[in-house]
C-alpha cells in the first residue's frame, strides 16, 4: 500500500478511543508490531473457523461480520465502519465465529494477539476499554433483536445505520458508508424495496444523502434515536 498512507495512519491510530490509556512508552512500544493491510471491497479479512490471531481495526473503509444459513441465506451479524473488532474470539481463545469482510476498499490494522494480551494484563484502563466495548457489543445485540421485533422499516433502517459508527471506534473522518443497497438490505434484514423506501424517507427528513452506492449520514444523533421519537412523538 502507499507508504505515505501508512504514515497517515500510523499518526491518526493514537486518535482512536483507547489509545489514551497508554504511555508513551507503551505507544512507542506498540506501533512497530502493527501492521497495516490494504483490502478491496468483498475481499475476507477472516474466514470462519480461522485462527483469531490479532485485534483488527478498520484504518479506512467498513465492512461486516456474516455467515450463511443451512439454507443458503447470507446473514449479517453486524457492520463496523473506524472500529475495533475480534476480541471476543482472543479472550475465549477460540477460532472465528463467522466471516468478516470488508464493504468497501479497505486498510486494517492488525494487532498481534500477544500485543493484546500483554495490555490487558498490564495496562487497567485499556482492560475496562475493553470491557466497556464488550458492554456495548451486547448492547448492539439486544437492540438489533428489538429493532427485527418492534420496530418500523424506517425506524429500524435508522437504527441499523447508527450502529454502524460505534461510540467506541476509531474516529471516522466522514459518515459516509460505501456500501450497495444490497448489502445494506442484508444489514438491515429487509428486502430492497422496503430499503430503498426507508431510506429515501430519511434523505427527506435531512438525517442523510443518497448517492451511487453511498449513504452520507447527516446528523448520527438523530438518526440514533429515531426510533424512540416515533414512539413518543411531539
Amino acid at each position: 500500500m502507499n507508504p505515505n498512507e501508512v504514515e497517515s495512519l500510523k499518526s491518526r491510530w493514537r486518535g482512536c478511543v483507547w489509545a489514551h490509556t497508554l504511555s508513551d512508552a507503551e505507544g512507542a512500544a506498540l506501533l512497530p508490531q502493527l501492521r497495516f493491510v490494504e483490502l478491496a471491497a468483498g475481499q475476507p479479512i477472516w474466514h470462519r473457523g480461522d485462527p483469531a490471531e490479532h485485534w483488527v481495526g478498520m484504518g479506512r473503509g467498513s465492512m461486516k461480520l456474516c455467515t450463511t444459513s443451512a439454507s443458503g441465506k447470507p446473514v449479517t451479524f453486524m457492520g463496523q465502519a473506524f472500529s475495533w473488532v475480534g476480541e471476543v474470539e482472543l479472550i475465549r481463545d477460540t477460532p472465528r465465529f463467522c466471516d468478516a469482510v470488508a464493504l468497501s476498499d479497505a486498510v486494517i490494522i492488525k494487532m498481534p494477539k500477544a500485543a493484546f494480551f500483554h495490555l490487558l494484563d498490564s495496562n487497567p484502563a485499556f482492560n475496562r476499554f475493553v470491557m466497556l466495548l464488550l458492554s456495548e457489543r451486547l448492547t448492539q445485540s439486544m437492540a438489533v433483536t428489538l429493532s427485527d421485533r418492534t420496530l418500523d422499516p424506517v425506524a429500524k433502517v435508522a437504527q441499523s445505520l447508527a450502529s454502524l459508527f460505534s461510540p467506541s471506534a476509531f474516529p471516522p473522518r466522514s459518515l459516509e458508508l460505501q456500501v450497495s443497497q444490497a448489502e445494506l438490505a442484508i444489514y438491515c434484514n429487509m428486502s430492497r424495496p422496503r430499503l430503498n423506501a426507508a431510506l429515501k424517507q430519511l434523505e427527506a427528513e435531512g438525517l442523510l444523502e443518497l448517492g451511487y452506492q453511498v449513504v452520507t449520514l447527516r446528523q448520527l444523533d438523530a438518526l440514533r434515536t429515531y426510533a424512540k421519537q416515533c414512539d413518543n412523538p411531539a
